[in-house]
């Protein structure tokens, strides 16, 4: 079985894949909508300011020269809701906008307009359009004329500080303008604020959420579940991958509704000012879509490659970490560096892959944007010439097109954030959805407080690989209280029976009980909560001393922590330390040595009070002399508990109740110490290879 190669991912469609996804979102849903609604705010504030600049070109700048209508004084009343009056010399004149100049006039209003005809402003009686540009003027009898190829209009020259006259009003438009911009720019950055940190509280929670999910899941997967994957590709998806997502709740999801309202309302402003430059405009979109379909077929593959391979270098970087000591003692650094490298460089190739495919995406949506930009400027500019568009609308046009590919450029990293979240997404339900392998029967029954420890194996037949049996039809009977040891040679299948006793593993066949009932029937923990394994291979945490023993049980007095430690003889090493209990410990316990950490594994079994006691080759880290201290201390607290002894050194179980010699995953004999020697089989020869050289064989009594 090879750990490194993952196992195929059923693919689900992306819709049902996002459905799950924002499941998660829903406890969040008035903050996304609060989101949502502050980013329609933030649109607004955008897409104000470019109409802001043709209102300021067209009314104001360029405003001069729009048709007005004048009447007297007296019945400057009449102009009422045409626009803003100017009076000058007992007149009151107002400028329209297009669509009132196709509007019906009041009667005794006359038409006006101000050009600038061969570098002179005049007051014209009439409305010239486009004629105004070819127009001439003329001074015959003391009166001023305008020509056209339309005709003669009786004109009034205006000096400067009568044209600024009737520029008043824009003069305050600017001041208005100019506020209302500040304005939208100063509303604009206050509502991204309030909603970045929105968006980034519930993009947490979220996370903070599927990562307890997630831990709380492995918690409860059985071992064969992390004898197939490695912790590094475990680490990558509860870290990484959860990562992946948080941008998908915190940034993509309400700035992806952003740029839709962004790209809708930019379409309506466009139509509203011009049909015809908005279908110039949108004449790239067909591209677009097809690009864009491209870069999704291939973006996905390259992040779910590159997220594959990420795991695979992972598991390796944690494995040689942990065996870092093992490589420099046989000189292996260049070997490990060579296999590191390798999977470095794939990792490298699929960035770089991705990195590419972005490379080319953005820059393309960025041509396709600055070509309708230029198509825009030749078609408007024609137009504005001869009068059909005003250069205000073209300006504003330049704006909108830019903001309109701005969400379409930002869709490369967006949706690369999209494809990453799914793939991760992927991987993470993948996880989630793995049942674990041992799971509580629905018929379970809590043990009672006090258990005798009774223990019997019937006909148990155990595989960790299908086919591969490591027990073959496996009996036995441990009485309550007893003390039975396993020995037999390496993969015999004593370590297993201990997984099986633990319930790490469940069997293919025959029935494993504790106090007569079988222990698939009993709740895990129940079943757990009665056991203590002292293994062969310490585990320490991160932490002090203290902490190592108790394992976060706050029940366990600091009493009862010392004197747990006392009965291994390990207080008095304790007490020496700068720090004491307190003392903080490097990963897995590496500043004690080996025989301390196993004293501390000791203590740590022996605080819990377990009512059956497991020691899976718990003295071979120990010196002979704090072995005797060990096997006394082990001696006053199995008493009225059963203890099972899993041993090479066959010193340490001579005094077991009952001794259990297995052989290739059976059982071979049963008895006592001296029972068994005197069969003279596999105990009496494993007796014989261990001790010839330093006893002699007595006889059986």
């Amino acid at each position: 079985m090879n750990i490194h190669q993952e196992k195929e991912i059923v693919r689900v469609k992306d819709s049902q894949m996002l459905r799950r996804l924002l499941s998660y979102a829903w406890p969040y849903w008035k903050m996304i909508l609060l989101g949502i609604v502050l980013a329609f705010l933030i649109v607004v504030a955008d897409l104000a300011r470019p109409y802001l600049l043709k209102i300021t070109i067209d009314d104001h700048i360029n405003g001069i020269n729009q048709p007005m209508l004048s009447v007297s004084s007296e019945r400057s009343g009449d102009l009422q809701g045409y626009g803003k009056p100017i009076e000058r010399d007992g007149r009151v004149y107002v400028r329209l906008s297009p669509e009132q100049v196709t509007e019906e006039i009041p009667d005794g209003a006359v038409k006006k307009q101000i050009m600038t005809v061969r570098g002179q402003d005049v007051l014209v009686d009439g409305w010239l359009g486009d004629q105004g540009s070819k127009a001439e003027w003329l001074e015959q009898d003391g009166a001023f004329y305008v020509v056209t190829s339309e005709g003669t209009y009786s004109a009034e020259r205006l000096d400067k500080e009568e044209l600024k006259a009737f520029r008043q009003n824009d003069y305050q438009g600017f001041l208005m303008i100019g506020l209302l911009f500040l304005g939208t720019v100063a509303l604009g950055s206050i509502l991204t604020y309030i909603q970045g940190n929105l968006l980034q509280y519930t993009g947490q929670s979220i996370i903070f959420n599927i990562r307890q999910q997630l831990f709380k899941h492995l918690s409860r997967m059985s071992m064969s579940f992390f004898d197939r994957n490695p912790s590094g590709r475990i680490v990558v998806r509860v870290t990484q991958d959860t990562e992946a997502l948080n941008q998908l709740y915190s940034q993509v999801v309400v700035n992806l509704v952003k740029d839709v309202i962004v790209v809708l309302g930019i379409i309506v402003i466009m139509l509203q000012m011009s049909v015809k430059l908005s279908l110039l405009a949108f004449a790239v979109l067909p591209v677009l879509a097809v690009l864009t379909f491209w870069y999704r077929s291939v973006i996905r593959k390259g992040q779910r490659k590159a997220r594959l391979i990420l795991s695979r270098l992972n598991s390796f970087l944690a494995e040689n970490l942990s065996g870092m000591r093992i490589t420099q003692l046989f000189i292996r650094e260049k070997r490990q560096w060579e296999q590191f490298d390798r999977h470095n460089r794939d990792y490298y190739r699929a960035g770089m892959f991705n990195s590419t495919v972005n490379s080319i995406f953005q820059p393309a949506i960025g041509f396709l944007g600055n070509f309708a930009i230029a198509l825009l400027v030749w078609y408007g500019g024609i137009h504005v010439i001869d009068g059909s568009i005003t250069f205000g609308v073209v300006y504003a046009f330049t704006h909108y097109i830019r903001q309109f590919f701005q969400p379409l450029m930002s869709l490369a990293e967006k949706y690369n954030q999209i494809q990453t979240a799914m793939v991760g997404a992927e991987r993470i339900f993948e996880m989630l959805d793995e049942k674990p392998g041992i799971v509580d029967s629905p018929q379970a029954k809590p043990l009672p407080r006090q258990i005798r420890g009774e223990i019997e194996f019937d006909h148990v037949w155990f595989a960790y690989n299908e086919g591969e049996w490591v027990l073959k039809d496996v009996s036995f009977k441990i009485e309550a209280g007893q003390s039975v040891a396993f020995v037999g040679a390496t993969g015999a299948g004593k370590s297993s029976i201990i997984q099986l006793i633990n319930r790490f593993y469940d069997i293919q066949k025959g029935s494993i009980k504790l106090d007569g009932v079988d222990i698939r029937e009993i709740p895990l923990d129940d079943l757990r909560r009665r056991i203590s394994v002292v293994q062969q291979d310490v585990f320490l945490f991160t932490g002090d001393i203290a902490s190592n023993i108790r394992l976060n049980n706050t029940q366990l007095t600091d009493e009862q922590v010392r004197e747990a430690a006392r009965m291994v003889h390990l207080d008095s090493f304790i007490s020496g330390l700068p720090e004491g209990y307190s003392t903080l410990l490097g990963e897995r316990g590496i500043t004690l040595s080996l025989g301390q950490r196993q004293l501390l594994s000791f203590a740590r079994a022996i605080a819990f009070r377990p009512q059956i006691l497991i020691l899976d080759e718990a003295t071979s880290n120990i010196d002979t002399e704090t072995e005797l201290v060990v096997q006394n201390a082990l001696h006053t607290i199995s008493k009225g508990r059963t203890t099972v002894i899993v041993a090479h050194r066959l010193s340490t179980i001579q005094h077991a109740d009952q001794i259990i010699v297995m052989h290739k995953g059976k059982v071979r004999e049963i008895g006592n110490h001296y029972q068994l020697l005197a069969q003279k089989g596999y105990y009496y020869r494993l007796f014989e290879l261990q001790y010839k050289e330093q006893h002699k064989v007595r006889p059986a009594r």
